[in-house]
């Protein structure tokens, strides 16, 4: 798993498209070939995974982009439940019983307040589902052509399972004139004023940010009084 982030937007493309020049800069090099989705948010993606590969003639195809709906996509919906399973499920029920008990409106203030208090800790939550992912066991399948083994060792070291690495070197000007075409995730996870306001308040009442998804919570009613 490449990256799985938590912000206040999935559907910005130049945030987007920061997550994959992220990834881009990290591993040296961006991939053969990149599967999206039909939205409008990934129109950054395809455009610097296009401009990174325009001179490269590997047999991948014209750009390396491929487009689909994700529901056609049998690895993807296969992910998609085990991230519910793991761990969105709680955030999603915990998020509902507030709604249903008046506590979370939609209003833009407290949305901005889930953001503050839980951003960081789903982001963790995100982090740890993906290294259980990377670390699980793929079976031995009756289909020769899958391979089996823990994701993360299959891609550190894919040639002991015949196989190739598919990262494409990329020039460094390259890497910065796509960087200077998108926006990276900013550190701040909701509205800057209410933000500030946030931390003014925790200092008035001696509070932390929280460890938890309960103590979130408990900041969250806080600021609800």
């Amino acid at each position: 798993m490449i990256w799985m982030k938590a912000f206040t937007t999935s559907s910005d493309p130049k945030i987007i498209g920061g997550y994959y020049m992220e990834a881009v800069q990290r591993f040296s090099g961006c991939p053969r070939i990149v599967r999206g989705d039909r939205g409008t948010e990934n129109v950054k993606v395809r455009d610097f995974q296009r401009f990174l590969r325009r001179n490269i003639h590997d047999g991948s195809g014209i750009d390396g982009y491929i487009k689909g709906a994700s529901t056609a996509n049998q690895q993807i919906e296969s992910w998609w439940g085990f991230l519910r399973r793991e761990s969105m499920e709680f955030y999603i029920s915990l998020f509902n019983d507030l709604k249903d008990r008046g506590l979370f409106d939609g209003a833009y203030l407290d949305r901005s307040l889930i953001q503050f208090c839980f951003i960081g800790i789903i982001q963790d939550e995100l982090d740890e589902t993906i290294h259980v992912w990377d670390s699980h066991v793929i079976r031995p399948s009756k289909n020769d052509r899958v391979p089996n083994g823990q994701p993360r060792i299959m891609y550190m070291l894919s040639e002991l399972y015949t196989s190739d690495d598919h990262i494409s070197p990329v020039e460094r000007a390259d890497v910065q004139l796509c960087q200077s075409n998108c926006t990276l995730r900013p550190a701040v996870p909701c509205d800057t004023d209410i933000y500030n306001i946030c931390n003014i308040l925790m200092v008035e009442s001696q509070l932390h940010l929280p460890a938890d998804a309960y103590q979130a919570l408990d900041l969250y009613l806080h600021f609800e009084e």
